[in-house]
Order: C-alpha cells, then structure tokens, then sequence
C-alpha cells in the first residue's frame, strides 16, 4: 500500500506541469472568454459591462460571420484532402532505401522550420501579378499572368499552395506510421503474388488508417485555426475576399476592441470544431484499423 501511494504520487508530480499548464493556460482563458462573451467589454473601458445573449443574437446579424465562415470551410473542405494526399505520397516516396534519402527528408522538412511570416512574405512576392516567379513561369508557357492575391478562389488556391509547401511534418508522421508496418505482411503478400497496388490497398493503407485519421484531426484543427499566413498574404483583402474566420475574430478583439463580441466568435469557432471532431471521431469507427482488432 505505501509503495502504491508513493507511485501515484510520483506520477501526480511528473503529470503535475502538465495540469498546471492546462488549468493556467487553457481551461482559466476558456473560462473567462465564455464569461467576457456575455459582456460588452473593451480593452478601452475600465469594466466590463453585463449585456446577456446580446453578442450571440449579433452573431447571427453579422454577415462577415456567414462570409468568413464559407471561405474557412471552402479552404478547410480543398486544403485538408490535398495535405493528406500529398504528404502520404511524398512518405511513401522517402520510405525507400535509396543513396542520399536522408537529405531529401531533410530538404522536404525544411520548409516546416521556416517562421511562417518570413516564408509567407517570400511566397507574397513569387505570387505577385507582374514581376512574381511564378507568373513568370506561367508567362514562358504562353499564358496569361494570374492574378493569385484578387479573387476567393485564387487566394484560397495560394495559401493551400503555400501549405502544401509546409507539409514536412505531416510527412513525417506518416512515414513513422510506414516504418511501424510489419515487413512480415509484405513479405507474406508478395509470396501469395500480390503485386505493388494490391499490396498499397490490403497492408499499407488499412495499417496507416490510424496515422491518416490523426492527421485528419490536427488538419480540421488547423485549418480552422488559419490566421499567420492570409493575415502577411493579404490581411483579409481585397474587399474581404479573403477574410478567415480567425482573421475576423482577431479584427473585432485587438483593432476594434470588441472583446466581448470577439469572445462569442471564440466560442462559436470551439463549438463548430468539437462537432466537426465528434463526426471525425464517430466515423472512425468504420474506416480506421487498428492492429490486432478483428
């Protein structure tokens, strides 16, 4: 019984930064956002006055919620597929046993380490109507020059560019989850006469269903989480064409001070979030497998 006790207390005091840390910095800043939400509160005024519902009632008045939440889903539905896709690709291209594969990871994980500012304004300039590299490149192939920061379409096929750009640590993860795969089963299936697609669908990607499902996670996170990249690429413009939903938020809490306004947005965005991670999670049930389950 005391060796018990002092093996619970032991890990109490290894877990305890950890609880302090989420009770300091997540669940207290969570409280008092959901209580600022029923304030009308500025960072200009010396008390925070009690106003109800008031702040969510406005949120189904405001038309820039609507509009900044359609462009956050439509870059969330184009980018989360294509940065699943491509980092699989790209793992399953370094996971082979080839001369100088350690410095290709190495060069595709780079981009991951660059502050985002830094290599956002770099994208800003090769994304620039008349004199950016990639117009450029399109212009030798005889096309017309693009503009890529104007219009929703193009801005939302810029950042998913740039975030592909990014997707080192994704790849990463997945090649983890490839090395962790059995050589057994492969070995087994080639001796049955499996052929390489066969192999792809039967071992590796039922086996990499658990990696996939959390990076799928982490994506839909993320993605509704975007604000460093549009806020340098174009800060929301032109005319809001490119007004994220977080952009909006930070618009309302630290250039127009309306913390109480922007502390409902808050809540709204955890709400959507936890429903998009429950359906994540619910439809898990039927395509992620786990190893040893029947």
């Amino acid at each position: 019984m005391h060796t018990n006790l002092r093996n619970q207390i032991s890990g109490m005091l290894f877990a305890a930064p950890w609880i302090i840390g989420f009770l300091l910095f997540t669940l207290t800043p969570l409280a008092v956002s959901l209580g600022m939400s029923f304030t009308n509160y500025s960072l200009l005024s010396a008390n925070p006055r009690f106003v109800g519902l008031d702040n969510y009632v406005r949120l189904t008045t405001d038309p820039l919620i609507a509009h900044s939440l359609k462009i956050t889903f439509l870059y969330a539905i184009i980018s989360i597929p294509l940065q699943l896709l491509s980092a699989l690709l790209l793992a399953m291209l370094i996971n082979r046993p080839l001369v100088g594969m350690r410095l290709f990871r190495t060069a595709l994980y780079m981009p991951t380490i660059i502050p985002i500012v830094s290599s956002t304004l770099l994208w800003q300039q090769m994304l620039d109507v008349d004199f950016g590299l990639i117009n450029y490149l399109i212009s030798r192939l005889g096309l017309a020059p693009v503009t890529w920061l104007n219009q929703t379409p193009s801005i939302i096929a810029s950042i998913t560019l740039i975030d592909l750009w990014r997707i080192g640590r994704t790849m990463m993860i997945n090649l983890a989850g490839l090395i962790s795969i059995p050589t057994q089963y492969y070995e087994s299936a080639q001796i049955d006469g499996a052929g390489a697609f066969s192999r792809f669908i039967h071992i590796t990607l039922p086996l990499l269903t658990p990696t996939i499902f959390l990076n799928l996670i982490t994506g839909l996170i993320g993605a509704f989480k975007s604000f460093a990249t549009v806020n340098v690429l174009t800060g929301g413009g032109p005319d809001n064409r490119s007004l994220f939903y977080m952009l909006y938020l930070y618009r309302n809490a630290f250039e127009r001070y309306r913390l109480g306004y922007a502390s409902a947005m808050s809540l709204l965005l955890f709400v959507i979030v936890a429903v998009l991670t429950v359906v994540v999670f619910r439809s898990s049930r039927r395509w992620v497998y786990y190893e040893g389950e029947n």
